[in-house]
C-alpha cells in the first residue's frame, strides 16, 4: 500500500511540474492569416494554326511585380506554343513614354520561319502591351539591341503596337 502511495505522490509531483512549466513558458505567437489578396487578369494572345489570335486570360495577384507578371506570360506563351520554349527574357522596362522593351535571347531570330513571324511577334506584343498598365507599344531587343526584322517578313526595329485585327473574331 505504501509503494502505490509513493507512486501516486511521484505522479502528481510529476503533473504539477509539467503544469508550471507549461504556465510559465511563453505564450506560441498568434498565427496570422494572410490578407486575402486582389487578384485581376492578364491576358495572353496565342496564335493558332490559321495565323490568328486567340485570347485566353490567366487570374494573378493583383500586387505582382512587372517581372512576375512578365514570367508568365511567357509561360503561358510557350504553353501555347507561340513561342519557342528556349526563348528566354533577360529583362523588360516600362519607359515614360508608354513603351514597354522586352531584351529576349536570340532564339527569337529564325529565318526559317517566316510563316510564324507575324503571329509570333504579335502574340507577344498584344499579350505584354494587354497586360501591362501604362504600355501603349512594345520594343522587342535581341540581346540588348534592335533588330530590323525576326525572320525577313515584318520591320520591328521600332516599337510596335498591338494589331486588333489578327485577334479571332
Amino acid at each position: 500500500m505504501r509503494r502505490s502511495g509513493a507512486i501516486v505522490g511521484l505522479l502528481v509531483l510529476v503533473a504539477a511540474g509539467i503544469g508550471c512549466y507549461l504556465y510559465s513558458r511563453p505564450a506560441a505567437p498568434a498565427v496570422r492569416l494572410p490578407a486575402a489578396t486582389e487578384k485581376e487578369t492578364i491576358s495572353v494572345f496565342f496564335s493558332d494554326e490559321r495565323g490568328k489570335l486567340g485570347r485566353k486570360t490567366v487570374e494573378v495577384h493583383k500586387q505582382l511585380t512587372d517581372r512576375a507578371r512578365a514570367d508568365i506570360l511567357f509561360r503561358e506563351l510557350k504553353e501555347a506554343r507561340s513561342i519557342p520554349d528556349r526563348l528566354r527574357l533577360y529583362e523588360l522596362a516600362v519607359g515614360q513614354d508608354g513603351v514597354l522593351y522586352l531584351n529576349v535571347s536570340k532564339e527569337f531570330i529564325d529565318p526559317s520561319s517566316p510563316a510564324r513571324e507575324v503571329p509570333m511577334v504579335y502574340s507577344i506584343v498584344n499579350s505584354f502591351a494587354a497586360s501591362f498598365p501604362g504600355a501603349r507599344s512594345v520594343q522587342l531587343l535581341v540581346e540588348g539591341e534592335p533588330v530590323y526584322t525576326r525572320s525577313g517578313l515584318l520591320y520591328i526595329l521600332k516599337p510596335l503596337q498591338p494589331h486588333n485585327e489578327l485577334l479571332e473574331d
